[in-house]
């Protein structure tokens, strides 16, 4: 199962919690590719969250030196580039196509933002989350891709800040509709239910009560 196939199904999941959810297959494959591009340039700021998971970071960052030190070996135009250019290179030069592998399986997916096209008449993607259906678009500087996302080009920490602003908005909004369902209304007898864990409506205080506030 590839990327897009697996968040494929984890947004079905999601949205059967959260109907309606922003969070969209397009936007969550463009943050995993942000992410691979973060781990293949050796900017990635995630260690693991424990030992065994960081023993396979460490591994897999041994790994991608040893392959990148072999990609700068075999070609003598990139002997002066710096390992770090190296990295930068060959993910500007292969974006595209690791685009292409995780969507492979996103069928009419569509990006939330219409970055296709030229800025006189951007629209969204039409399929696949791929710009112009496997047709190249103007991308950054000058360059072509059918990539219709730049969050690889985001700092990782504002791009965890944002999902995490999503998450939390997401997850209020859905426990505040619980809450008005199960502390508003009436109670299967005809009783009026409230709130406050002592029977009192929360949006009156227990001064105007008559009672003493007690924290």
């Amino acid at each position: 199962m590839n990327a897009g196939d697996s968040l494929k199904h984890y947004s079905e999941k999601l949205n059967l919690t959260y109907s309606d959810s922003r969070s969209q297959l397009c936007t969550e494959l463009a943050r995993s590719f942000a992410d691979i591009g973060d781990i293949v340039r050796g900017r990635d700021l995630y260690l693991g969250g424990n030992k065994k998971e960081k023993n396979r970071r460490d591994d897999l960052e041994d790994k991608l030196k040893k392959i990148f030190g072999k990609i700068k070996g075999n070609n003598s135009k990139l002997k002066s580039l710096t390992d770090d250019q190296i990295r930068e290179y060959w993910w500007e030069l292969n974006r595209e196509t690791v685009w292409k592998a995780i969507t492979c399986e996103a069928g009419s997916g569509k990006y939330f933002r219409p970055t296709c096209g030229d800025s006189g008449s951007p629209h969204v993607t039409p399929s696949q989350c791929r710009c112009n259906d496997d047709q190249p678009k103007s991308g950054k500087d000058g360059d072509v891709s059918i990539v219709p996302t730049y969050f690889d080009y985001v700092l990782q920490y504002l791009r965890w800040f944002e999902e995490w602003a999503e998450d939390f908005c997401r997850k209020k909004k859905k426990k505040v509709e619980n809450l008005e369902q199960q502390c508003r209304g009436k109670s299967e007898e005809g009783e009026p239910r409230y709130c406050d864990r002592n029977g009192f409506d929360c949006e009156r205080t227990k001064y105007k009560k008559g009672y003493v506030c007690y924290r």
